[in-house]
């Protein structure tokens, strides 16, 4: 493989690269992985928060077929949701909740515990309903 020139720095295999301060540069995929930088700065997407959720539910082997698609398309919706940041809307998320406590109490659990993670970074709203859900879950 031909090393190409670009601007100061070379760019190709076994080469350093650098792209500046403040920057992250990665090689190779990291689906699944939480990038965090010297600064505590975290590089992520909420749907890699999501995937112990979605594990959860598929290894759980005591729902009934229906049940198992019900309780996904509640978390899909619930991702959709918490997606919108600040501007998600609370009763939405709660109604979410409920349901999937109703559906599967151990999964709540999983679901909760990922959205009060300071690390995914959610927000305050997220947050919060997920807190409520928790403690009416005890």
């Amino acid at each position: 493989m031909a090393d190409k020139k670009q601007g100061g720095d070379y760019v190709g295999r076994d080469q350093k690269i650098s792209a500046g301060n403040g920057s992250v540069v990665i090689g190779g995929n990291v689906t699944g992985s939480t990038i965090i930088t010297g600064d505590r700065n975290v590089v992520s997407t909420g749907a890699n928060f999501f995937l112990p959720i979605y594990q959860a539910v598929e290894e759980k082997k005591d729902l009934p077929p229906d049940a198992k698609a019900d309780l996904k398309a509640e978390v899909q919706e619930l991702e959709s949701e918490v997606k919108k940041g600040d501007q998600a809307d609370e009763s939405f998320l709660a109604r979410r909740l409920r349901n999937i406590r109703r559906i599967a109490p151990d999964i709540l659990e999983v679901v909760t515990a990922t959205l009060t993670n300071p690390a995914a970074g959610f927000s305050l709203i997220v947050k919060k309903v997920a807190e409520k859900a928790r403690a009416s879950a005890d």
